[in-house]
């Protein structure tokens, strides 16, 4: 049996404890956390993480602590799952702490069961755009975006977690907003609320120098600011978001050299425009790519070999998400599953209601053969309208 799914047969007693647990028939399992990023005062309850199996809500678990409430840079994942401890580990970003009013800190399940909040072990502070976490093999990466500390976590038996090491970054004096990890824990790539980037070298949970700040074409050429970011598997690229205007606009480089950037500008057959790209995800193989367009509530599917990214052609262009500007108003972070060689097994975007709904959503999405997306079910968070940011895997 494999950890990950050990997680889902956890969250389904958890779910039958709850109330009941419907099976769902489908081609594969698709577990999903999400960040209620609930802030003090909101409505009586603290921050929690709330748990979806194939789209369908089952439940939460609070962390005790507060977040924010919508604040932050949608660019920063706030929650994710990591089991190389051998636990069921799921870390949360409560940037408001247990007062509320910050410095903040880590909320951390071995689910269904509640470890413990973590603070910084060297001053970190998240009450600004909250805390961005990114985590491989046995080590979590944190970006404390108040003091612009990056710092690193060592993930114990039982998703305990023990100090590691920090530093400060600099970037270009805009606070930390997109975070990514390779999958080989060599290092991470860092964007910055300014147009600026920076890549750091671990060796386990030891941190080295910020490699950087450097300034990303599409600042220098257009004044977009790279949010989203991500790394392939072999972690030879790394791919950026730049928000702005139509069409979707993605910067990459090769982490060999990651003071020169590639600008794409990718141009889809039709649907809705993407419109400020404001966060991006890559296939397990890291040859699909989709693009979320923050003020547009669409997703464009791309085909991605090195630095060259191009839109993958789907016959009805971009797929826009349902109940868009009505139901929900901010997209957040999208979660690309599967493979480019099985067509890809879909994506899974984070909703918040944000003054339209007090709710937030997870939206699936399905892959036809030629890596097309078409909807699949919506999931209803009844415990938050902040949701931007939500993890997804598949057993």
């Amino acid at each position: 049996m494999s950890k990950t799914l050990k997680i889902f047969l956890m969250l389904s007693l958890v779910a039958m404890v709850m109330g009941g647990f419907a099976h769902v028939t489908r081609a594969q399992i698709v577990f999903t956390a999400q960040d209620d990023d609930i802030y003090n005062g909101y409505n009586g309850n603290y921050n929690s993480a709330s748990f979806y199996v194939d789209g369908v809500y089952r439940g939460k678990l609070d962390t005790g602590s507060y977040s924010q409430g919508g604040g932050g840079g949608l660019g920063s994942p706030r929650i994710v799952i990591n089991n190389a401890g051998g636990g069921n580990c799921v870390f949360i970003s409560d940037s408001g702490g247990i007062s509320g009013g910050g410095p903040g800190d880590i909320g951390v399940f071995d689910v269904p069961d509640f470890i413990a909040n973590y603070t910084s072990n060297y001053g970190g502070n998240g009450y600004n755009d909250g805390i961005a976490l990114a985590s491989a093999k046995t080590v979590l990466v944190a970006g404390w975006t108040a003091s612009n500390t990056l710092e690193t976590f060592n993930i114990g038996a039982g998703c305990t977690l023990s100090k590691g090491t920090a530093i400060t970054l600099t970037g270009g004096g805009g606070a930390i907003d997109g975070l990514a990890m390779a999958l080989s824990g060599k290092f991470v790539v860092v964007t910055f609320g300014d147009g600026a980037y920076a890549v750091v070298k671990l060796d386990g949970a030891t941190l080295g120098a910020e490699n950087g700040p450097y300034v990303s074409n599409c600042y220098k050429t257009q004044g977009l600011i790279p949010t989203g970011v991500a790394v392939n598997p072999t972690g030879s690229y790394a791919y950026m978001d730049c928000v702005g205007t139509a069409p979707a606009t993605i910067d990459a480089f090769k982490v060999s050299t990651p003071n020169v950037t590639v600008t794409n500008t990718l141009s889809a057959k039709g649907g809705t425009a993407i419109v400020g790209s404001v966060a991006l995800g890559l296939s397990s193989d890291g040859k699909l790519m989709d693009i979320l367009g923050w003020y547009s509530g669409a997703v464009e599917t791309a085909l991605v070999d090195g630095t060259t990214i191009t839109d993958a052609g789907c016959p009805s262009g971009n797929v826009s998400l349902p109940g868009y500007g009505s139901t929900w108003l901010t997209p957040g972070t999208i979660n690309v599953l599967g493979t480019s060689a099985s067509g890809g097994g879909g994506a899974v975007v984070a909703e918040a209601g944000w003054g339209q709904s007090k709710k937030s959503y997870v939206q699936e999405l399905f892959n036809t053969p030629n890596f097309c997306l078409s909807i699949g079910p919506l999931g209803t968070d009844p415990n938050s309208e902040f949701g931007v940011s939500a993890t997804s895997v598949i057993p």
